[in-house]
């Protein structure tokens, strides 16, 4: 019987979805060895060829665990996200639309339906009821994002919301607008810390990274061993920018005298990396020397982000792990509130973020010129303060 269940979104193929389990579970078994872990998503899934660990479903997680098991929430933007989006993550692209129009028509339905496939039968996926975790299993939300409570107004869904919320042992979020929006649906204050994947650099060595990269990856790196910039975009968020991003990269290239890597950190429905990647290459001028990494590994994406001079993107935890790793970056785009508001609460007051096209040879210097003593200083101190919450979250296990 398991102690301890680790959920989250960790069937679909996304990096920092990915990575929760895997860092949440090298942390438990360093500082609790003797407790028994089982890893959930709302489906059985084995993404292994990833890097990732297989997960299986909540309700076979919840028949075969202890009673008195906790259920640990390790990461992700998961208070008040729907039925819709966690289960749209999860279909092959060519439904995706069919299932938003059957979803935005029939939207009560819809979430009765699906709720019930996946053995649940709690209003919201990842703030499960009492009725479905049991009478004595404490609940644990671990560094999480709240953005999604901001799009809560309905008076039923608000109070609904914050009665499971307020049945939480321990509840920790991840930047300053999460504790906010809590706080307006009149929930206690949550602790402020660090998302968990900022400690990557301290349970994830070089050694490792290196003997779990692929061939192409270490000679990506063993090639531009002088530096790279880093650039990776979703095909939603590119769109209509494609031009723009390759003109500027290509002056950001030539200016800084380094190549440019492209990579795709998330090839799930709505996190199609590769597609946008892909235009924004294909605009690139002939002179610029380059290299894609379209794969979607957690060991080579984070071995790349690692040896990189600068790491520009959209994704949150491509952003986390150039702040583990002390790797400059430039979070892309005024519209992401999830890496804006991250940024704001945690990363280097200068440090480029909310950054348009034409914006962005200019943020690259800015955030290169950061001394690299500043760099592992904030790494090392928000890997110490998310230590410090876990050690004190880990009274309720």
């Amino acid at each position: 019987m398991f102690d301890i269940i680790l959920y989250g979104a960790f069937d679909r193929h996304n990096y920092g979805d990915l990575l929760f389990p895997l860092i949440m579970n090298r942390v438990i078994q360093q500082e609790f060895p003797e407790k028994k872990v089982v890893i959930a998503g709302l489906i059985n899934s084995d993404l292994a060829v990833y890097g990732a660990h297989k997960t299986v479903s909540i309700s076979k997680a919840l028949q075969s665990s202890n009673p008195e098991a906790a259920v640990l929430l390790a990461g992700g933007d998961v208070i008040a996200c729907d039925w819709q989006s966690a289960c749209g993550y999860l279909l092959p692209k060519s439904l995706t639309p069919f299932y938003q129009r059957i979803s935005y028509h029939f939207p009560k339905a819809t979430d009765y339906i699906i709720s019930r496939l996946f053995g649940l039968t709690s209003e919201l996926p990842f703030n499960i009821n009492r009725r479905d975790i049991g009478p004595l299993r404490k609940v644990i939300y671990n560094s999480v994002g709240a953005t999604e409570v901001s799009e809560v107004i309905n008076n039923h869904k608000m109070l609904a919301l914050k009665q499971v919320i307020n049945e939480a042992s321990y509840i920790s979020v991840r930047d300053t607008f999460s504790v906010q929006q809590l706080e307006r649906i009149d929930c206690p204050p949550p602790n402020l810390v660090p998302d968990s994947a900022t400690v990557m650099s301290l349970f994830i060595s070089r050694e490792e990274l290196e003997q779990k990269s692929s061939n192409g990856t270490k000679k990506l790196v063993k090639t531009f061993n002088n530096g790279y910039i880093v650039f990776q975009i979703s095909q939603a968020h590119v769109r209509g920018k494609e031009e723009l991003f390759a003109e500027e990269l290509a002056l950001a290239s030539r200016k800084l005298k380094v190549p440019l890597v492209f990579i795709a950190i998330g090839n799930a429905a709505g996190h199609n990396d590769s597609a946008g990647i892909n235009k924004v290459v294909s605009f690139l001028a002939n002179d610029i020397v380059y290299d894609t990494y379209l794969d979607g590994n957690i060991f080579d994406l984070m071995n790349i982000i690692r040896n990189a001079t600068c790491y520009c993107g959209t994704s949150l935890h491509g952003l986390i792990t150039s702040m583990s790793f002390s790797v400059p970056r430039v979070a892309l785009l005024p519209t992401l509130r999830k890496q804006i508001n991250y940024m704001d609460t945690w990363d280097l007051p200068h440090m480029p973020r909310g950054i348009l096209p034409e914006e962005l040879t200019a943020a690259v210097e800015i955030a290169m010129a950061t001394p690299n003593t500043d760099l592992e200083n904030l790494g090392d101190k928000l890997g110490a303060k998310y230590m410090e919450n876990f050690m004190k979250m880990s009274k309720e296990f």
